[in-house]
């Protein structure tokens, strides 16, 4: 009888090599996909927390325009205000260009131009 054994231990030894590469395999991608997941999973964690945050932005901004809009919408009243009353009471015209605020007498033709101040006003301006 043939001795098989010579035959079978290399394919023997074979098939078990096979078997080792194949679970290293899917031992290796499956410790990729594990990875690709948590990687994933703290991106799609990052991007909410980061969104709750433009939005809470958000939500404050739009409550600073709506008090600037009432803010410039009182300024745009006062100034009307000045204007109706300069000219009905004094015959004055005020107009302002740009950056500068002009008096206009009607009467004389007289005119006074001023620049328009963005910062605060020194105490002697205030009082004057």
């Amino acid at each position: 009888m043939p001795d098989f054994s010579s035959f079978f231990l290399p394919i023997f030894s074979l098939v078990i090599a096979l078997f080792a590469a194949v679970g290293v395999v899917v031992a290796f991608l499956g410790n990729r996909n594990k990875g690709l997941s948590e990687v994933q999973t703290s991106t799609i964690t990052s991007l909410q927390a980061t969104i709750q945050s433009l939005q809470a932005q958000n939500e404050a901004q739009e409550k600073q325009i709506q008090a600037l809009e009432k803010k410039v919408a009182k300024c745009e009243g006062v100034i009307s205000t000045i204007r109706y009353t300069l000219k009905d009471r004094r015959r004055l015209r005020l107009e302002v260009k740009d950056d500068f605020v002009m008096l206009i007498d009607e009467r004389t033709g007289a005119e006074i131009t001023v620049p328009i101040h963005t910062g605060s006003l020194s105490k002697e301006e205030k009082e004057a």
